[in-house]
């Protein structure tokens, strides 16, 4: 599927600056990677590194699990590239800023890898993705992530 650059441009910042205010919050030390076709953000947190991907989502808003939309969270294929390195994929909502979080050993598993057709303003064509059951991740309402 075609990399959108403006949505990129306009969503990147701030997914990246709303996940390092929580990490922040939770006693990471945090910072951007400086390889801009890397993982997005680096912590450290106790001595040990954690590695974070974030990713904004809009047009179905949730705050919890139980009104999130779907049965499973999908997560973008191309993210694989880094299925050996463990990490983090969080997602944030655009309109309310809950997030899920969910480690990259769940995600990247054949069982969840899906091809579908996208028809949105933005993307058209088919994409394939990782749709994790929702159970699997670990919703966090806005309330706790927008400290």
């Amino acid at each position: 599927m075609k990399f959108v650059q403006s949505s990129f441009d306009k969503n990147d910042p701030v997914g990246k600056d709303l996940l390092m205010e929580f990490l922040r919050s939770k006693g990471h030390e945090t910072g951007e990677n400086e390889d801009r076709y890397g993982i997005d953000i680096i912590t450290k947190k106790d001595g040990i590194e954690y590695l974070w991907e974030v990713e904004m989502k809009s047009k179905r808003p949730w705050t919890s699990r139980e009104d999130f939309q779907f049965d499973s969270v999908s997560f973008l294929y191309r993210k694989a590239k880094w299925q050996d390195t463990p990490f983090w994929y969080v997602i944030i909502c655009t309109e309310t800023h809950a997030a899920i979080f969910c480690k990259s050993d769940i995600i990247f598993n054949e069982n969840y890898k899906q091809t579908i057709n996208i028809f949105t303003q933005d993307r058209k064509g088919e994409d394939t993705f990782y749709r994790v059951p929702k159970e699997l991740c670990i919703f966090v309402d806005p309330k706790e992530f927008r400290i």
